[in-house]
Parts: structure tokens; C-alpha cells; sequence
């Protein structure tokens, strides 16, 4: 039954085109991550043969290539900035349609009147975002092999590896995100309302909690490679405590070692960053569950 209803999910997306603009919208944000990449390699290319000709004419050997110092997966190192920002806005609103259609087509009473329980129509939604999500991402992923073919002519086992790990935690982080659209709806009788409160926590997230506990500005906290403000101040000596449960911070943190463009940790440091993404992926999915199994699906939900 929870297949059932999860492909019967994704259809819906489908002829809604939700599906499509979700892929299309990541494809583009992917490829304007690798266009950026080639256009910073041919230009760190064009700047070192310039300096080869002028330091061979005056007989000084030139220095190592500034390129080939950096990690190959660098190249995309700007989709640790499109997921949270963009990526987690396409999540939250599958996960709001996921819920809310059947709120106001009156989809939801007609579901429950067949020997349907609560928990395999929960589980069914939960596991046809994850899926969409998981096609977008390996769609994703392909056109950043093809990028980094195009820049490297070759990709490194490791490297596809690696490249493989971010985008697993790139869909456990949007998951977050699709589990927050659900959860809204349940929560609230107004669809626009569903959908601010989403885009709210989506906010708060983003861009609250990294100002909260590292003092850094809104437009720093975008930055995967800046570092965070002085924490002498009082206020940021306390609140710098809670930056573990900063889930963007830590998800930056973590791609940040497994793409190779962070100062060097752990495996065990890593995987502690990634803990208190999953664990909140489990919280939310718990709790949507908790407000199916209680939710009123007799009454349509306000359009408005």
C-alpha cells in the first residue's frame, strides 16, 4: 500500500509538471555551478601561461600551477551554496503539495474511505518525495561528472566517490526540507498559510541560526568558505554553543570535507555534522506521522 500511494504521488507530480520543474530548476542551478567552475579554470589558465612567458623571459623559473594545487571537486563547489538556498526551497514545496492537494481536492476523505491506514499514507507521501528527490539529485550528479569531464578529462575513482557522498547528503538535507512543507500543512487550515510558514522555517534556518550562533552576516552565511566573526563578545560566546544544532552550518561543514575545499578533519568530526541532520530528518518524519494519524481529513483545506 505505501508503494501504491507513493506512485501514485509521483504521478500526480508528474502531470502537474512539478517533477519536471524540480529537475529542470537543479539541472540549471548544476550546470551554472560548472560553467562558474570552467570559467574560474580558464581564467586561473590564462593568468599562469602569461606569468610562464613573462617570468621565462626574464629567466626566473615559474611557480607550481595555482590549479593544479586546488581539489579537483572545487570546480562545484558553489552547490553548497544553490542546495540550501535553492534546492531547500524546491524541497519544501514538494513536500507542501505533497500533503495539500489532497487537502483541497478532497482527495484525502476519499483515501480513508478504502482500507487504507494512516501510517501507509504518511509513509507513502514521506517515501514519494524522497524518491523525487533522490532522481533530481542522481540527475544532478551525472551533469557534475559531465562538467568535471569537460574541465579534467578524466574524474578520479575517488573523486566520483566522493562526489557520491555529497549528493546522498545533499538529499538527506532536503529531506529536512520536504518534511517541513508536510508538517506545515498538517499544522495549519490555509494553504498560503502552510506555504508562508514553510518558506519561514526555511528563513530561520538559512539565514537566522547561522547569524544566531556564529555572528555572521546573512549574505556571509551563503559563503561555504568564510569563516565565522570573533566570538569575544559576550553574546556570541553563548550562543556559539548551539552552532552543532545549526543544521545549514554543519551540512556546509560536512560537504565542505567530503568535496575537499575545507580545512582538513576527522572522518569522525565529519560524521558528527552529519548526525543532527539525520536525526532531525527523523524527528520531522516522526512528527508527521504523529499529526496524520490525528489530522482532521473530513474538511478541505482553504485554497486561500
Amino acid at each position: 500500500m505505501i508503494a501504491t500511494i507513493a506512485s501514485h504521488q509521483v504521478l500526480s507530480l508528474r502531470r502537474q509538471r512539478v517533477f519536471l520543474a524540480l529537475l529542470a530548476t537543479l539541472l540549471t542551478m548544476t550546470a551554472l555551478a560548472g560553467v562558474l567552475g570552467w570559467s574560474s579554470h580558464q581564467t586561473i589558465v590564462r593568468v599562469y601561461d602569461e606569468a610562464v612567458k613573462l617570468l621565462a623571459s626574464t629567466g626566473k623559473p615559474a611557480p607550481p600551477n595555482p590549479f593544479l594545487l586546488k581539489p579537483t571537486l572545487s570546480l562545484l563547489s558553489n552547490m553548497v551554496v544553490y542546495i540550501p538556498l535553492i534546492g531547500a526551497l524546491l524541497a519544501l514545496i514538494l513536500g507542501h503539495l505533497s500533503i495539500v492537494d489532497d487537502e483541497t481536492n478532497g482527495t484525502g476523505r476519499l483515501v480513508f474511505s478504502r482500507q487504507i491506514t494512516r501510517t501507509s499514507y504518511v509513509l507513502g507521501k514521506i517515501a514519494s518525495a524522497a524518491a523525487v528527490l533522490a532522481v533530481v539529485l542522481a540527475a544532478s550528479l551525472l551533469v557534475s561528472v559531465a562538467s568535471l569531464l569537460v574541465v579534467n578529462h578524466t574524474i578520479a575513482v575517488g573523486d566520483f566517490g566522493r562526489l557520491g557522498l555529497f549528493y546522498a547528503l545533499s538529499w538527506l538535507y532536503l529531506m529536512v526540507f520536504a518534511l517541513i512543507g508536510m508538517v506545515t500543512v498538517l499544522m495549519t487550515r490555509r494553504r498560503s498559510i502552510a506555504l508562508l510558514s514553510a518558506m519561514g522555517a526555511w528563513l530561520v534556518i538559512t539565514f537566522v541560526l547561522p547569524q544566531f550562533t556564529s555572528g555572521l552576516r546573512p549574505t556571509q552565511s551563503l559563503n561555504p568558505i568564510t569563516d565565522p566573526a570573533s566570538t569575544s563578545q559576550t553574546f556570541f560566546k553563548v550562543t556559539s554553543k548551539l552552532r552543532p544544532y545549526s543544521v545549514v552550518e554543519q551540512y556546509k561543514q560536512a560537504s565542505g570535507q567530503i568535496l575537499q575545499t575545507a580545512t582538513a578533519e576527522s572522518v569522525g568530526q565529519t560524521i558528527q555534522r552529519i548526525l543532527p541532520i539525520a536525526g532531525l530528518v527523523l524527528v520531522l518524519a516522526l512528527v508527521t506521522v504523529r499529526l496524520v494519524q490525528r489530522h482532521d481529513f473530513s474538511r478541505s483545506a482553504n485554497s486561500e
